[in-house]
């Protein structure tokens, strides 16, 4: 799955975050979260979890878009 680069952006911004305090908090690398957020990299479990912890009132459909073609 992928990020919705756009929501998760402005996640960060509304709650006064960096990159790195984000990635500090939900236990991921910095690296990673830049990694996501640029598109280089899917969203894996432990991110996907990481930003519902953060950000109880999203879900994973308002967090990932679905980039399978099946």
């Amino acid at each position: 799955m992928r990020l919705k680069v756009e929501v998760v952006k402005e996640l960060i911004i509304e709650n006064n975050l960096s990159q790195n305090q984000l990635a500090e908090r939900i236990g991921v690398s910095k690296g990673y979260i830049s990694n996501s957020l640029s598109g280089k990299r899917g969203a894996g479990r432990k991110l996907l979890a990481g930003l519902l912890r953060m950000f109880p009132e999203e879900s994973v459909a308002t967090l990932t878009t679905e980039s399978r073609v099946v």
